[in-house]
């Protein structure tokens, strides 16, 4: 993309002012500050994902064991 964009400036068909880049660089010095990242967010999620985990393996074997225990009773 970067190719065709230089080609057509090259060419003439595309016209960029001359304080392009100042007005450029003004709107993203308006632009607002992204908030700090919280790191105890992201040391919490892997611990989030791991207890998620288990709860479904234990939730897994606990419908195995409930189907087991039912076809064995009968």
């Amino acid at each position: 993309m970067n190719k065709d964009l230089d080609n057509l400036l090259t060419s003439g068909l595309l016209q960029v002012p001359d304080d392009f880049t100042e007005r450029v660089m003004r709107e993203i010095n308006r632009l607002p500050q992204p908030a700090p990242r919280q790191v105890w967010r992201d040391r919490l999620e892997p611990l989030a994902m791991i207890g998620a985990v288990t709860i479904g393996i234990i939730e897994l074997f606990s419908f195995i064991f409930g189907i087991w225990t039912a076809t064995v009773a009968y």
